[in-house]
C-alpha cells in the first residue's frame, strides 16, 4: 500500500499528529540537546494536524473533480 492510496480519517490525522508530536517530544534531546517544553510539543503536534488536515482536504477535492470530470465525460 503506498502512501498515495492511504485513506486518513479526520480522527486518524489527530492520532498522527499527537503520535507524532510525542515523537518529537522524545527526539528533542538528541536533536537540539534539551527537552521540549509541554507547550513546544503540543504546538508542534497542532501543527503536524494542520498539515495533515490540508493534505486530507487536498486529497477529497481531487478526487472530487476526477469524480466530476468522469461524470461530465459519461454525459457526452
Amino acid at each position: 500500500m503506498s502512501i498515495q492510496t492511504l485513506r486518513i480519517t479526520p480522527i486518524a490525522s489527530f492520532v498522527i499528529a499527537f503520535l507524532l508530536g510525542g515523537l518529537l517530544w522524545l527526539a528533542a534531546p538528541v536533536a537540539i540537546g534539551r527537552a521540549l517544553r509541554p507547550w513546544e510539543a503540543l504546538a508542534g503536534a497542532a501543527a503536524i494536524l494542520a498539515l495533515l488536515e490540508w493534505w486530507r482536504g487536498r486529497r477529497l477535492r481531487r478526487e472530487r473533480e476526477q469524480i466530476d470530470s468522469l461524470r461530465d465525460s459519461a454525459l457526452w
